[in-house]
């Protein structure tokens, strides 16, 4: 778990309260971009066994081969919640939304891509910053496993030639990117792409 306060983004600040206001920094503090609670990863180089014959064709084809891979998976990235309105008339732009009481999760239902409930979340009012704090919620988990084969075919004692066949996202696994998390946007609450690392 890490947490900071540091930019959101690479291409803006952080700042939700004027500095010279009181407790100007209680909602820049949160989980880092990159927090992410759990994370697994597992790479192996298999020497696939050889075939049990004397032939030297039969040798020289099933010999030598191996297998490779890399599998990872971990937990989703953290998100906030903005207002995409300026109600506290700062001209800072980074109203938070405020919290409605109705319940986080989303109906049940085969859209996979509705990722919370909208009407948790509201417009602040005019004259406050939200109630949503930093990175409070997190989204869709990551799953990938790339594999490989590979076998080295000797022509001469000096040259050798490999064959190599490599398997990206071998499962066809569709990993998402986080949700619209601009109250006042377009697709509030859904997912729309996927995710840039997958």
């Amino acid at each position: 778990k890490s947490l900071d306060n540091y930019p959101e983004s690479s291409g803006g600040g952080i700042e939700v309260i004027p500095f010279y206001l009181p407790n100007a920094d209680q909602m820049v503090y949160g989980p880092s971009n990159f927090d992410r609670r759990h994370r697994f990863v597992v790479s192996y180089v298999w020497d696939l066994p050889n075939a049990p014959t004397e032939n030297p064709f039969v040798r020289g084809v099933l010999h030598g081969w191996q297998a490779t891979g890399i599998g990872q998976f971990q937990t989703g990235a953290p998100f906030t919640i903005t207002s995409g309105r300026d109600n506290s008339q700062t001209a800072i732009g980074r109203d938070r939304a405020q919290l409605t009481g109705a319940n986080f999760d989303p109906a049940a239902g085969p859209d996979k891509t509705v990722w919370f409930n909208s009407a948790a979340f509201a417009v602040n009012d005019v004259g406050t910053f939200g109630t949503v704090g930093r990175g409070a919620f997190y989204g869709p988990h990551l799953f990938s496993w790339d594999m490989g084969i590979f076998k080295k075919f000797t022509i001469t004692e000096d040259v050798n030639v490999q064959f190599r066949a490599e398997f990206f996202n071998i499962f066809n696994q569709v990993n998402f990117a986080n949700p619209n998390t601009n109250v006042s946007g377009g697709g509030f609450g859904r997912i729309t792409s996927t995710h840039p690392n997958a």
